[in-house]
């Protein structure tokens, strides 16, 4: 895949997930509290952040001496930043589990909706 086909690709899951979410945060505002909707956001915005973080990652790290090594520690970073934002929501109460799960679901089926077309584009 070149460089600018999976540049395309990242921006599309960006504003397709962004949609989605919004979408789906508005709609679920009117059958549940705010929190689920307000996790939704969050999920979604956990799922974008981190892909935002691996793309920049392999961007940065590319053709660097024990690269694999250094993004291993750029992951476990940014996953401990992320558990502990997470943490400090749950604990007042801000968002709900099955939210956050939505969010996140949405984001990583858009990602793999993606990956297949460009793997068949590719084929």
């Amino acid at each position: 895949m070149e460089q600018g086909s999976w540049e395309l690709m990242v921006k599309r899951i960006y504003r397709q997930s962004a949609a989605a979410l919004i979408a789906s945060a508005v709609i679920s505002i009117f059958f549940t509290e705010w929190r689920f909707s307000l996790s939704i956001l969050i999920g979604g915005l956990v799922g974008i952040g981190n892909l935002r973080g691996i793309v920049w990652s392999v961007k940065a790290l590319l053709g660097a001496e024990q690269a694999q090594s250094k993004m291993m520690v750029l992951s476990m970073f940014r996953l401990l930043l992320i558990f502990s934002a997470l943490i400090i929501l749950a604990i007042f109460g801000v968002i709900k589990a099955y939210g956050l799960l939505a969010g996140f679901t949405i984001v990583f089926i858009i990602m793999i909706k993606e990956g297949l077309i460009a793997a068949k584009r590719e084929s």
